[in-house]
């Protein structure tokens, strides 16, 4: 899912962002997650791992800084009905990875991701839910 004009950081959040500005993140992520969740089926199977990974070709975020953004895609999860709730009894575990795939340079072990997901050269996030 392409993160586009929709990066922002959990320091943010801190620094004072408005609830209403954390309204209209929030549903921007569940408005842009619609074109590429509906055609996913619903979880059946719990409890699950979500792992988020995170590309940037901007300038990367920490991995704790992308935990804003997960939790607007979880709400999303929820919202089309992929996730039946995302208490501890559905979501045991969430894995957080962050990558800075530059143009020339693509550092840390997701190189070959990386250059997968730099294709269209904008940040994305890539959502995989396994069952545990």
């Amino acid at each position: 899912m392409p993160l586009t004009g929709l990066k922002v950081s959990t320091n943010k959040i801190y620094a004072g962002h408005h609830w209403s500005k954390r309204k209209k993140d929030a549903d921007s992520i569940v408005s842009l997650a619609g074109w590429f969740f509906r055609p996913i089926q619903r979880i059946e199977s719990y409890p699950v791992e979500i792992r988020y990974k995170f590309f940037f070709v901007s300038r990367a975020l920490d991995t704790t800084n992308c935990t804003y953004l997960v939790k607007c895609i979880e709400d999303a999860l929820r919202a089309f009905e992929i996730l039946k709730d995302d208490s501890p009894k559905f979501v045991e575990r969430t894995i957080i990875e962050s990558y800075q795939c530059a143009a020339k340079k693509i550092s840390k072990e997701g190189s070959d991701q990386c250059k997968k997901n730099n294709e269209e050269n904008e940040d994305r996030v890539e959502i995989i839910i396994n069952q545990i």
